[in-house]
């Protein structure tokens, strides 16, 4: 309902588990990367846990769009099973087929068995995730701990993945369960954000949903953290109230008081009955007006007797100024047909390999190099490679050319080049053509990770922080004086060569504006957004499909 109203792209703050919107907090990133070592490991357990609301399952659902080549996954939703229960679901989850029931448990073992030794063989590595694993009754849990016995005699034939609140580590703290307890080889635990993180992550998801200005003011996002705890489903509910409470008002942001409304709704508090006003109020009130209306009419009428020419050419001024003035239509011209691009119907089809992806990649930056560059070397360009891993969601928010990886069956990796992204459509680009490619298609089969170049400060610092040389603090300055919304403080003392408090407070600011961690240290993520903020020249941005370059490098 208020998306249109405050220019967002779809709904920032659902409670849906979407990876798109993924904050990766400093202890959200250590989660995921928990998550994606454990999946090339061998055997184990890994146990994420963490406060009802803080991620877990939006965590879980970014580490199954990045999984690594050959891991299969059996992804256990509803752990209010039995034992033979969850072997079953084993079994369908990994597709095994079975005979006709009953089913024993010995049987069901031996069938899980024989599939984990022929994924083991064909270099496939399976991977069973529990959500709500705190669920699990002890004999269950049991059963679990009895699957990492299926083995090789040098690796494990199944990683699990246990999912859950901070009572399933109580569970396993127990005398009962000391030996599964034992067998966790990666632990990780969850915790709210604090007061700083919280406006971070609110405007992380206003810019991933396409608005960058701020829609709450900082007194508005304290009563927020006040009113969560600093909880991400719990700001995503209040933070949705909020923003239908602004619009209903006709509020450009959300104040305190919008947010006390919010959570009050949120509650199911009743608002409180103001009593009836005194009649004698309302006479005084009336008293006071209409005492102000004489003044003004006396003053008014004063003016007009002064100057009574002059008032009449004001209103023939204003009245003619109200009145539209015709215009003639302009000829119509027909419009101008480009060539469009073919449209393929596969990612792998666009695929290249590193060196030809990348030539075409610095095309994209004026750089028309002949032989083919790989990341180590464009630092000699005054470029440098940052590795990614994200959604089409990111793609649009980096807004910069980008090859994204592709996996072939073999395991050899090859690239695609994207330099065009529209809502339905990416554009590709191939050594004499360009091809189109519908998004559902790219997302589709996209792992996730791609690569970007951006544009080095001055000296080639790939870090620009407290104790940096002076050529580069000012270079900094002058850079985030270029930002609308930071314009007149940086221009203040934007020749100062030193890395100041005020400096950092700067650097927070935009870190908060672009949605990234504000820590007041400009590395790859904010001298990236920085430089393509602030219009630096030579940065290419994900251009219109409608006229493609098809020029041969």
């Amino acid at each position: 309902m208020y998306s249109n109203y405050f220019g967002l792209k779809e709904p920032s703050f659902s409670i849906a588990p979407d990876p798109q919107f993924l904050f990766l907090s400093v202890q959200h990133r250590e989660a995921l990367a928990h998550l994606l070592y454990g999946a090339e490991d061998h055997g184990g357990f890994v146990l994420l846990t963490g406060e009802v609301g803080t991620g877990k399952t939006t965590v879980c659902h970014a580490f199954l769009e990045q999984l690594p080549a050959g891991v299969e996954v059996a992804f256990v939703f509803n752990p209010m099973q039995t034992a033979e229960e969850l072997l079953l679901t084993l079994c369908d989850e990994f597709q095994i087929t079975l005979m006709s029931p009953p089913y024993s448990t010995k049987y069901l073992i031996d069938q899980l068995n024989h599939y984990l030794l022929s994924a083991h063989a064909a270099g496939r590595r399976p991977l069973l995730v529990i959500d709500e694993a705190q669920n699990l009754a002890p004999p269950v849990l049991e059963q679990v701990r009895l699957l990492t016995n299926l083995e090789t005699s040098k690796h494990k034939l199944l990683q699990i993945f246990l999912i859950g609140q901070p009572e399933l580590r109580r569970s396993l703290a127990t005398e009962k369960l000391r030996q599964l307890n034992q067998r966790i080889t990666a632990r990780c635990h969850l915790l709210p954000f604090g007061l700083r993180e919280t406006g971070d992550y609110i405007c992380h998801r206003l810019a991933i949903a396409g608005v960058e200005r701020a829609l709450f003011t900082q007194s508005a996002i304290r009563e927020i953290y006040r009113y969560t705890g600093g909880i991400p489903r719990l700001i995503n509910i209040v933070c949705d109230r909020a923003l239908l409470g602004a619009y209903i008002s006709h509020r450009s942001r959300v104040t305190p008081r919008i947010v006390t409304q919010a959570v009050a709704e949120v509650r199911g508090v009743l608002p409180v009955v103001r009593r009836r006003t005194h009649p004698l109020l309302w006479l005084a009130l009336w008293f006071v007006l209409s005492v102000g209306a004489g003044w003004w009419g006396y003053r008014w009428l004063d003016q007009m007797t002064a100057n009574p020419l002059e008032m009449v050419a004001a209103v023939l001024a204003r009245w003619s100024a109200s009145v539209p003035v015709p215009v003639p239509p302009l000829p119509e011209t027909p419009p101008l047909v480009a060539d469009v691009p073919e449209l393929a119907s596969s990612l792998a089809a666009l695929a290249l390999p590193e060196e030809t992806a990348m030539r075409l990649l610095l095309r994209e930056w004026g750089r028309m190099e002949t032989a083919g560059v790989s990341c180590a070397q464009v630092l000699t360009l005054g470029l440098s490679c940052t590795l990614e891993v994200g959604t089409v969601a990111n793609l649009r928010y980096f807004d910069l050319p980008a090859l994204l990886r592709v996996t072939r069956a073999d395991g050899r990796r090859e690239f695609a080049v994207l330099i065009d992204l529209t809502e339905s459509e990416a554009t590709l680009a191939l050594p004499t053509a360009t091809m189109r490619l519908p998004v559902p298609v790219l997302e589709r089969e996209w792992t996730g990770n791609y690569t970007l170049l951006w544009q080095l400060p001055p000296g080639g610092a790939l870090l620009i922080a407290p104790g940096a040389p002076a050529e580069q603090v000012r270079w900094l300055r002058r850079m985030l004086a270029r930002v609308p919304q930071l314009a007149r403080r940086a221009d203040e003392a934007h020749e100062t060569p030193v890395f100041d408090e005020e400096l950092t407070e700067l650097v927070k600011t935009f870190q908060r504006l672009r949605g990234l961690e504000a820590d007041g240290v400009a590395g790859a993520r904010t001298l990236m957004q920085l430089t393509h903020l602030a219009e630096a020249p030579g940065i290419p941005h994900l251009r219109a499909s409608a006229a493609p370059d098809a020029s041969a490098p």
